[in-house]
């Protein structure tokens, strides 16, 4: 099934505070975004497997959460999250006419709860505020710590099923 692109898809560029800086992503940030993907499934990890079987098992599961989101947000932005020139995390986000979609967030194991998830949901919520967009997410109900990260953010859940939640912020 194709999806019609609207003519108001576009990328909304925004900065991020000191010391954090967002860039595109290059070839070579594979490594990195395997590495950053494989922190991400402690579920699969857990699993009492071969370590090459792991490995093979979550490769195959990053190469299907790519496809999925290119399927799924054929005109999102992908970046890179930099602390200190060093790569911390991952950003992807898709804007049509009516909103800005927080498509994935993910930051390394040392990044994660030293406050540059809400600094880039700050950013988020900036870029919008000032285009009058809403801010929308999906989050896995099981990711509890970034469900909460959300809603101290502002964001209100809109809908919900059994594997997770819609959230949405708009400007006050």
């Amino acid at each position: 099934m194709s999806r019609k692109h609207s003519k108001e898809s576009r990328r909304i560029v925004f900065t991020l505070p000191a010391p954090l800086l967002l860039r595109a992503i290059g070839a070579d940030d594979q490594a990195f975004l395997s590495e950053l993907y494989a922190s991400t499934r402690d579920d699969l990890a857990a699993m009492a497997a071969e370590p090459a079987f792991l490995a093979q098992l979550i490769g195959m599961q990053q190469r299907m959460q790519s496809q999925g989101y290119r399927s799924a947000f054929p005109d999102a932005a992908y970046a890179i999250v930099e602390r200190a020139g060093q790569p911390i995390g991952r950003l992807v986000t898709e804007a049509d006419g009516a909103r800005l979609h927080l498509v994935d967030l993910a930051f390394t194991p040392s990044a994660r709860g030293q406050g540059y998830g809400g600094s880039v949901l700050r950013a988020l919520q900036a870029a919008a505020g000032a285009r009058g967009l809403a801010l929308t997410l999906s989050v896995l109900r099981a990711n509890e710590g970034a469900a909460r990260l959300y809603a101290r953010h502002g964001f209100d859940t809109v809908a919900s099923d059994d594997v997770q939640l819609r959230m949405r912020w708009s400007a006050p």
